[in-house]
């Protein structure tokens, strides 16, 4: 599914001793050239689309509701079809953005499934972000959440950043335990924002939900798109108010993007494409049965009837032709998921990827420079 990862060979030691001086100067020389230029390419080419226009205020979102039962009983998740608006024929741009603590402690259990977004997508730019890039993101740009951003724990600081990110740079967010399974250009062609919903056993047997919840663990959108401002400030007030403090699902994570959801215009929701769970997370989490095992056995209400019955149509999770990734549902925030191999960004990678920098007046990107790059000096 995803090909072995092959080390990048490394000039010894030795090599570079032998070298006389001037030889030694004309390759650093050149090394330091090489970077330069593929500094001005890279933020020539992707420039276009990350200054950031902040003069413009949210405009507030009426209530509409977007999820209903469908004629069966069952638990769905739509749009309103009758509802259109005329969409842009810009489309998302080819950006893929990860995001976890450092740069330099990465999980290597992660680093197959960070590759496969490359491989799936091999012209595409990928991005890479800290929690320090996170915060610095509402300090230049967003400073109306930065009381909020400052207080919350790092994982809901993650949250809220994916939210301001796509709205900078626009793109595909994706948690770094996703791993691709096909290309995503015809979605970024065809859609201005789209999310998807996860399987119904988690909201319905977990958290007593009649509905599927909306997953931010993968999402993706033109720049600029005025829903992500709308979730901010639904995390603001929720949080000004002192509501869901202490609880990153609520709070920052999934609810608060399926109210604002909810919450749309139905010219709004008509942009956003939501789909079904068998796109990206064909499969549920399976380290934390036993809560499901036991919701099964005690409950006959329709909605957990039809949870169960998914279960036991799909043991091993529901993979269809529209399957373009997985969720490997770690949740290194909630659970001790027994990482003990690190690495850095240039471990996962061979080729050259690209951090952020951010300022005052928006977002460009900078090639990584990892230890693997200085260890040739």
């Amino acid at each position: 599914m995803v090909k072995p990862h092959k080390s990048r060979p490394r000039l010894s030691s030795v090599s570079w001793a032998s070298a006389s001086r001037p030889q030694s100067l004309f390759i650093m020389l050149m090394l330091l050239s090489g970077v330069g230029l593929f500094m001005l390419l890279t933020t020539s080419r992707v420039g276009s689309f990350l200054e950031v226009d902040q003069s413009q205020p949210a405009t507030p979102a009426t209530a509409s509701r977007v999820f209903f039962r469908s004629a069966e009983g069952g638990a769905t998740l739509g749009y309103d079809a009758n509802t259109s608006v005329e969409l842009s024929e810009t489309s998302i741009p080819r950006i893929i953005h990860q995001s976890w603590k450092s740069a330099d402690k990465i999980p290597t259990r992660f680093f197959p499934w960070m590759r496969s977004w490359l491989e799936f997508n091999p012209t595409w730019t990928y991005l890479f972000w800290t929690d320090e890039d996170n915060l610095e993101l509402f300090e230049r740009l967003y400073p109306k959440y930065l009381h909020v951003a400052k207080s919350v724990q790092k994982v809901a600081l993650a949250d809220m950043a994916r939210y301001a990110l796509l709205h900078s740079v626009g793109g595909l967010y994706i948690d770094a335990d996703f791993e691709c399974l096909k290309p995503f250009e015809e979605l970024h062609r065809d859609n201005r924002l789209f999310l998807s919903t996860e399987p119904l056993a988690h909201s319905v047997l977990l958290e007593g939900a009649t509905s599927a919840a909306l997953c931010n663990a993968l999402m993706a959108s033109v720049a600029g798109h005025p829903f992500w401002l709308h979730v901010l400030d639904n995390i603001k007030d929720k949080f000004d108010r002192g509501e869901g403090i202490g609880d990153p699902v609520s709070l920052t994570g999934p609810r608060i993007v399926k109210e604002t959801y909810l919450a749309s215009t139905p010219e709004d929701a008509a942009e956003v494409v939501v789909f079904p769970p068998e796109y990206f997370y064909p499969d549920m989490a399976h380290w934390n049965s036993e809560p499901f095992d036991a919701a099964c056995r005690s409950r006959d209400d329709e909605a957990a009837k039809e949870a169960c019955e998914w279960m036991r149509k799909f043991p091993n999770g529901e993979y269809t032709d529209n399957t373009h990734a997985v969720h490997h549902w770690q949740c290194t925030w909630c659970r001790d998921a027994e990482l003990t191999e690190y690495g850095s960004l240039d471990d996962v990678f061979s080729s050259p990827v690209m951090r952020p920098n951010i300022s005052s007046t928006g977002v460009t990107l900078t090639p990584y420079i990892g230890a693997h790059f200085w260890h040739f000096w």
